[in-house]
């Protein structure tokens, strides 16, 4: 008999922490589960710990395969699962003992699609609480997802673009071919949250904190964005993939309306380039040229900046800016835009980038 959660633990060189992880797994409330752990062709002792839990707990099953990265190996886990239910849990982390009974409780109560739970983000250095990763959002129940007009606190957002903090009904996941793009070492769980919301029908959420999520793990993949934040290449790829696929499932004009479109855009995009108060990306002038050319390809795909309706004075000028082919100003304006480029606030943030973006041009073209 199946059971009624499969959890899907991807696992990869990290046996100083599976043994927290596993023990919160086998311990939950929850009795009817199945526990899948992928070992990712690790170099360490994670394949003779994953085993000798295997050894002491029947529902614990381990799985080896070549090293594919985190989306293979979710993958793998997924197409084994026989759960009603489909979880996912990073080995580095771990869950409070009612994780998953209060998920699934839930999930059955308002028949979600999807199901999350808040999060508490803690340091790998020295245990602290950080509240910057940490979410405990408000209880709710998305009953139309599809026909939800964007809003500051819709439950969609309440939720979080992770994989871990979720229970997923199997039978959605499988009927809509939804799986993690393994192109994307990084950045995966946005890709897929925003293909999941695509097809969701009913979403569900509560408060609770229930899930510890680790943060600042040296040799972690995320690392890095932690500190300097997500490669804004990377999050260039990931609005495209989404957006295609949007266009492809005959969501992205609903999209559009609804402002869904406009949020990934704020989220993905416009947030790494407005605010005067962040650096501007350091890149060479091809990746500069490149990165152009991926927004470009991204706001034909749309119809164009003119289509996203919200948007203040200044977003809709940096959005034109990204949308036309870099300028090849003369001496003359080119002295003027770095002046207002030293001008503090989107004035001179704008300024900033048009200068940036016409010299990489330039530089490509020499």
């Amino acid at each position: 008999m199946s059971a009624a959660v499969s959890i899907i633990v991807p696992c990869y060189n990290v046996a100083p922490y599976l043994d927290k992880c596993m023990e919160s797994l086998t311990l939950q409330t929850l009795g009817d589960l199945e526990i899948i752990c992928v070992n990712d062709g690790s170099g360490d002792d994670t394949p003779a710990i994953l085993r000798a839990w295997a050894e002491r707990d029947g529902r614990i099953r381990v799985v080896d395969r070549e090293n594919g990265g985190l989306s293979a190996a979710r993958n793998t886990g997924m197409a084994l699962a026989g759960g009603e239910y489909i979880g996912f849990v990073d080995p580095d982390d771990y869950v409070e003992h009612s994780m998953y009974g209060r998920l699934l409780e839930k999930a059955r109560r308002s028949d979600a699609d999807v199901t999350a739970c808040g999060y508490t983000g803690f340091s790998d250095r020295d245990g602290s609480i950080l509240e910057k990763w940490s979410l405990s959002p408000e209880e709710g129940v998305e009953e139309n997802v599809q026909a939800c007009v964007f809003q500051e606190n819709a439950v969609w957002r309440r939720m979080a673009a992770v994989a871990w903090n979720k229970l997923y009904k199997r039978e959605f996941l499988e009927r809509n071919g939804l799986r993690f793009e393994p192109r994307f070492r990084q950045g995966e769980d946005d890709a897929f949250w925003l293909m999941v919301l695509a097809h969701a029908s009913r979403l569900a959420v509560i408060p609770d904190r229930l899930y510890w999520y680790r943060r600042q793990r040296e040799g972690a993949i995320s690392l890095p964005w932690e500190e300097e934040g997500c490669p804004l290449p990377l999050v260039a790829d990931r609005l495209l993939y989404a957006t295609a696929y949007w266009k492809k499932c005959g969501w992205l004009e609903s999209g559009l309306e609804r402002g869904w479109v406009l949020h990934a855009l704020w989220y993905y995009l416009l947030v790494h380039l407005v605010p005067a108060h962040k650096p501007l990306p350091r890149l060479n002038a091809e990746e500069w040229t490149r990165l152009h050319g991926k927004f470009r390809e991204w706001f034909s795909l749309v119809g164009g900046a003119d289509r996203l309706r919200g948007l203040d004075k200044w977003e809709t000028s940096f959005c034109r800016l990204l949308e036309q082919p870099a300028e090849r100003p003369g001496w003359l304006r080119r002295r003027w835009w770095k002046r207002l480029s030293l001008r503090r606030g989107r004035r001179g943030r704008y300024s900033a980038l048009r200068l940036l973006l016409a010299s990489a041009g330039e530089k490509n073209h020499s």
